[in-house]
């Protein structure tokens, strides 16, 4: 990051700023239904990671109450324009009030709560700023039009129903690169002239924008992996759904304040990956990353947030551990541990594990359920490429990326749509019927079934093939060697989820078993 100095304007005398206005909306409906207490925990979880934003962006907070703040964003020297810093503020405050809606639906899933949402407003112009109270208690104000028409961008944004409603003026001083969706003229009384606006979804750069755009890219799409091993929402019996990836796009790393790239690690379908350094400690992490917008239809973003909501809810050895995440320019990214061990899958490789071996990895990821399924998270998507090694060897199950909701695998007769890996996924994934911790029980028991032997535990030509497996054929045989662990086998990958074990009965059974033959 390069040095950043502000200019220190002259108190009382016009200054040009840009105003982010934020109002959380429909706040009065959470007074009513949450108790003071509960209310003033998620309010302090919500500005804490508000101001952090902030100060990333070197903004300045002028104003505060229960519901809503403005932020002033003056030059800075060294950074970009103020118009620019206070648009990669705005996108972050909307990433994390969609972290806040996911955590007000874990933590009171009986209490009726509107969806919670932000209006956020941006308006740049003249305003003076001005110091009130008496040291210590020092506050910053921002008084003037810009202030007044930030604040009317945030009101309006509920009827026009966008995150981010920006004035044309910023969008014109902020320059190259800022992608807007949909476009609006706001009046008011007290107003001369209407104010355009635009909907920001996205700050970028410009030319690479440009590029994609004319490419054709969709800001969403979903990598091609080889066949049958993606997870994600894909047609089920197109075969060039399964084609593989080229590799040969060289991907440039995004400039997060604070890291340092050091080479690519992996891709998945909504992110990429990055071995990073931190330069206050030199650390070795794993930077990972999304393109997305923030407006209200993003999958990408919701299923990148709520990916950050479920690990960070989680602390266990065994389960990927979370250190930072935020919003630069395009993209959004979380810092999570670095594991050098790779992953189970290479460690399998064609011929399978030692017996010991497979039996240590699978202790420690039925450790790692318990306490995912006790957090009342279902991961959906256990397979060998989430589960990861650490220079010691330990197991730890990351990637709890793929979407929650899910698409319904028959229509007519005929499979649509299937979110999971089809080597690994369950039959009631596989008829997008209702999931439970269960779930993850069979996909665990696939893995095992491949830890040991070497192989998928259903092969098929088409993904219909191994589909319809999955649902109707037996549940696989292990080698003779390995008899003595069928009926775990069997149990695991019931086809009938409610004669399998719970991941807490079935860490009782192998803590039963002190030997592996």
């Amino acid at each position: 990051m390069t040095n950043a100095v502000s200019i220190e304007p002259s108190w009382g005398e016009p200054i040009d700023a840009t105003v982010v206005s934020v109002i959380i909306r429909d706040f009065i409906h959470l007074t009513e239904r949450l108790s003071s207490s509960s209310l003033t925990n998620l309010m302090s979880d919500y500005y804490e990671k508000v101001c952090f934003q902030v100060a990333q962006q070197n903004g300045v907070l002028t104003s505060i109450s229960n519901h809503s703040m403005v932020v002033t964003f003056t030059e800075v020297k060294g950074e970009d324009a103020h118009a620019r810093r206070a648009m990669r503020c705005a996108l972050g405050i909307a990433m994390i009030a969609y972290q806040t809606r996911f955590w007000i639906r874990q933590a009171f899933p009986e209490q009726g709560l509107d969806k919670f949402g932000v209006g956020i407003g941006i308006h740049t112009g003249e305003l003076i700023l001005a110091e009130f109270g008496l040291p210590p208690q020092v506050q910053m104000v921002a008084n003037g039009h810009a202030v007044s028409i930030a604040s009317l961008l945030a009101v309006k944004s509920k009827e026009l129903d966008w995150n981010v409603v920006c004035s044309e003026r910023s969008l014109e001083a902020a320059g190259q690169g800022v992608q807007t969706r949909r476009r609006a003229l706001i009046g008011a009384e007290w107003l001369k002239h209407p104010v355009g606006v635009a909907e920001v979804v996205v700050v970028r750069d410009g030319e690479e924008a440009a590029m994609e755009t004319a490419a054709g890219r969709m800001m969403d799409t979903t990598l091609a992996f080889d066949k049958g091993t993606r997870s994600g929402r894909y047609p089920a019996f197109h075969p060039t759904a399964h084609a593989a990836a080229d590799g040969g796009c060289a991907i440039d790393f995004p400039v997060i304040p604070g890291y340092r790239c050091l080479r690519p690690v992996g891709q998945g379908g909504m992110s990429r990956v990055f071995l990073v350094e931190r330069q206050r400690d030199g650390a070795h992490l794993a930077l990972k990353f999304a393109d997305g917008s923030v407006s209200e239809d993003s999958e990408v973003l919701y299923r990148f947030v709520e990916e950050y909501g479920l690990l960070e809810q989680v602390h266990h050895p065994n389960v990927l551990q979370i250190y930072d995440q935020g919003v630069t320019d395009d993209v959004l990214f979380i810092v999570m541990e670095y594991l050098s061990g790779g992953t189970l899958k290479h460690l399998i490789g064609n011929k399978g594990m030692e017996p010991e071996r497979a039996w240590s990895v699978l202790c420690e990821m039925v450790h790692a359920l318990v306490e995912v399924h006790r957090m009342g998270i279902i991961h959906r998507d256990i397979k060998p490429e989430n589960i990861m090694l650490r220079h010691d060897g330990t197991a730890v199950l990351g990637d709890f990326g793929v979407a929650r909701r899910v698409y319904k695998a028959r229509q007519s007769d005929q499979m649509e749509y299937i979110v999971g890996t089809p080597y690994f996924m369950s039959p009631e994934q596989a008829l997008g019927e209702d999931e439970d911790e269960r779930t993850d029980i069979y996909s665990m028991g696939a893995v095992f079934f491949n830890m040991l032997t070497g192989e998928k535990p259903y092969q098929g030509e088409t993904l219909e093939e191994i589909v319809q497996q999955h649902l109707h054929a037996p549940v696989p045989k292990l080698p003779a060697r390995y008899r003595h662990l069928q009926f775990f086998l069997d149990r695991m990958m019931s086809k009938d989820k409610e004669d399998r074990y719970s991941a807490a009965d079935l860490l009782d059974l192998l803590g039963e078993m002190t030997v592996l033959a």
